[in-house]
């Protein structure tokens, strides 16, 4: 798999950071694996997070309007301005952004569907409606024995969240028994060990492709992240193809009349 080169702006320990898209509103780019948004309590010990990375090219007000996990790669999206904040952040309240994922899952899934189960909207807190559509992309079979079956199947799958709940798309996964490999909290781990040791490369088969949202001057931005170099390890053990994801893209697209 060829990945078309990318402008960097940072560089982590996970990785380097790439610029997706800047205006004077908003930064965008494509967050590695492994990398914090910001700092947090639950992970005192990791000193190193994507928006002081970012501060140190681009000072100034610089505030995550959405947020990944730690282990997630993909689009991340920064306001400069508490307007330009506010008007994304309202946007997902409203659920009027647009946001698809890719993930590996364990075992065979070969059609399109949707998970309507409720989940507390952080760690704790009580169930709300929380809603994820899925489809089907491929799938393959690998020969190496996991328990008690004798090969391995996994899917690849685009997940598009309705909802913005704690760790949604893995919960959703895990309760439709088609867990996300590399899951450590909520997966498979036999599967994750035995796929690594396959393949030679282990971490979370989960990358935020494509996020697309209203602009406050007029128009959409929309963003594509291409997936992380680590993913030739995937095309390579599974055979699938992954060109189709291996570019980044930004652009803002103005309406037809603010353009005449």
């Amino acid at each position: 798999m060829q990945l078309k080169p990318a402008v960097p702006i940072g560089l982590s320990r996970s990785g380097e950071i790439r610029l997706l898209f800047e205006d004077d509103r908003y930064l965008a780019v494509s967050k590695p694996a492994g990398l914090l948004m910001h700092k947090t309590a639950i992970d005192a010990h990791e000193k190193e997070n994507l928006r002081d990375i970012l501060r140190e090219v681009r000072p100034g007000k610089l505030d995550p309007v959405h947020r990944l996990d730690k282990p997630t790669s993909g689009v991340v999206v920064f306001g400069k301005d508490a307007e330009a904040i506010n008007a994304c952040k309202q946007q997902f309240e409203s659920r009027d952004t647009v946001k698809d994922y890719l993930c590996i899952v364990r075992g065979h899934v070969d059609h399109s569907g949707c998970i309507g189960k409720p989940l507390p909207k952080g760690m704790e807190g009580p169930p709300k409606v929380a809603r994820t559509s899925f489809d089907a992309l491929d799938n393959c079979e690998l020969p190496y024995p996991v328990s008690r079956y004798s090969t391995a199947r996994f899917s690849l799958l685009r997940c598009t969240p309705h909802t913005g709940r704690y760790h949604q798309i893995r919960l959703h996964m895990r309760h439709f028994r088609h867990p996300i490999l590399g899951d450590s909290q909520h997966g498979d781990k036999p599967q994750n060990r035995a796929f690594a040791s396959y393949s030679g490369a282990s971490g979370l088969w989960l990358h935020a492709g494509r996020f697309a949202f209203s602009h406050p001057e007029g128009g959409q931005v929309n963003l594509t992240a291409a997936l992380p170099d680590r993913w030739k390890f995937v095309a390579d053990a599974t055979g699938w193809d992954l060109s189709r994801f291996n570019e980044d893209n930004g652009q803002h697209i103005q309406p037809a009349s603010a353009n005449a």
